[in-house]
């Protein structure tokens, strides 16, 4: 008896159903406020295009601009940029609509004026290069100094602002225990900082608070400088000549700007506590709320009094010498004029968690 074959009917053929989400690259990058006007966290507030991303860093923004383009640029070290853009965006610009309305730029990053001005001005991020000499430079002591050495300026400087000195981030609950600069020098603890190389100044303070704090510590409660010696060195070379350092990964720095680095590095596990500045500190626990917290070096998170040792920073302005239109003079002198007002500005320099320049010194008197 022969077997019949029925003719197999067919079944529709669909695309398959996703029903699972893909891993994003760079999903960990944590967000930062985008400046806007208003200082959100993490969205610009304007509908427009941002083709920000992990591995489109302004790749696809290609631009030239030149100095006589600019109505008023300024190059600043970056570590009080919260303050600065809402000063910038609702003190100066209102009061000054020919920039408004015009072009204007900063940048805030490391320490890149003097460069700058060595340069001719020049400056490129990604496929952006920017033509111009600052108008003002805004930074540290030691970046007034070379500009005045340079002979770029046109005036001296004059303060803006001081900080509350240094603090240790960690991520939130503290699961290390991290309570004192002491902790810092524990085997099993990655400590984060700014990179020596691209952020000297920056490094430099943390660096030498660890052992200053520790010196005057150690100072107070022995009343013997060579024990105060000894065992603020043995912290030093704990955390920064650490034995096998490639193997335990004991201190790790990012490549360019510490104040997004070493977040960076808390939030992927890569350290356990990171040295910033107060500031910087509260900028990352405002902008990422239940993700880090501050463990304060003296005072209290709400009321910092930095312990004698932890350097407090003081940031200057000062005019540059340049062939400035009358129009281009008016904006940078009013510009200038302005960010160094501390006065008039106290209620945003305490908003952004700085204060108006101390008189006291750097709270580092020099050592024995």
């Amino acid at each position: 008896m022969s077997l019949i074959s029925l003719p197999v009917q067919a079944q529709s053929v669909t695309v398959p159903e996703i029903t699972t989400k893909p891993i994003v690259l760079g999903q960990k990058t944590l967000q930062w406020p985008r400046e806007g006007g208003m200082d959100e966290i993490p969205e610009r507030p304007f509908d427009y295009p941002d083709l920000t991303g992990q591995a489109n860093i302004l790749e696809d923004w290609h631009m030239q601009t030149s100095s006589d383009d600019w109505d008023l640029l300024f190059s600043t070290s970056g570590n009080f940029y919260r303050f600065l853009n809402v000063f910038f965006r609702q003190t100066y610009l209102p009061n000054n609509p020919v920039v408004e309305q015009g072009q204007w730029g900063y940048s805030t990053s490391p320490p890149v004026s003097l460069p700058q001005l060595k340069n001719g001005g020049r400056l490129s991020i990604g496929n952006m290069e920017i033509l111009g000499m600052p108008m003002v430079v805004m930074g540290p002591k030691s970046i007034m100094n070379g500009v005045v050495k340079g002979g770029y300026n046109d005036g001296e400087p004059a303060k803006i602002l001081s900080n509350f000195g240094n603090v240790l981030l960690v991520p939130s609950g503290n699961p290390q225990k991290i309570n004192n600069i002491w902790d810092l020098g524990r085997e099993n603890i990655r400590v984060a900082t700014s990179n020596p190389e691209t952020e000297a100044g920056s490094f430099d303070n943390y660096s030498s608070s660890v052992f200053h704090m520790a010196f005057r510590e150690v100072e107070a409660d022995t009343g013997d400088i060579n024990i105060a010696n000894r065992k603020a060195t043995n912290l030093f070379n704990q955390i920064f000549n650490p034995k096998n350092n490639e193997r335990r990964r004991k201190w790790v720095v990012g490549d360019r700007i510490h104040h997004r680095d070493v977040p960076q590095a808390l939030a992927d596990g890569e350290a356990d506590v990171g040295l910033m500045f107060y500031h910087l500190a509260q900028t990352a626990v405002n902008a990422h709320p239940g993700l880090f917290e501050i463990v304060p070096l003296g005072g209290t998170v709400e009321n910092p009094e930095p312990l004698l040792g932890n350097r407090v920073a003081t940031m200057q302005a000062i005019r540059i010498a340049g062939n400035w239109t009358p129009q281009q003079t008016v904006n940078r002198d009013n510009f200038f004029s302005a960010i160094t007002d501390p006065v008039a500005n106290s209620a945003l320099l305490t908003q952004y968690w700085v204060r108006e320049p101390v008189t006291t010194g750097n709270n580092q008197p020099p050592l024995p």
